[in-house]
């Protein structure tokens, strides 16, 4: 399953490396990340991580590190498997 966390953190040296690091040792697969300047006052990181684990036990622990501010777990989206207008051929003999 999918989850995607939206991370405030501080800006000193070693905050987002210390953020991947503690969820790859965790066992959650990284697909995006993205990093930028938040008002001066820290970073802000947006992840896209994979796991069967539930994405609410990452953002308890990422909490608990010290230079994390906050983190915000989005509600994943549900994918259709089947596109709307497109329907599965199944053939019974």
């Amino acid at each position: 399953m999918n989850h995607t966390l939206r991370i405030q953190l501080s800006s000193v040296e070693g905050a987002v490396v210390r953020a991947l690091g503690l969820m790859e040792r965790r066992g959650y697969s990284l697909n995006r990340c993205s990093v930028s300047e938040s008002d001066g006052t820290g970073r802000s990181m947006e992840v896209t991580v994979t796991s069967s684990r539930p994405g609410g036990l990452l953002k308890r622990q990422l909490e608990r590190l010290h230079d994390v501010y906050h983190v915000e777990l989005t509600p994943a989206a549900i994918v259709n498997p089947h596109p709307p207008g497109i329907r599965p051929i199944s053939r019974r003999i």
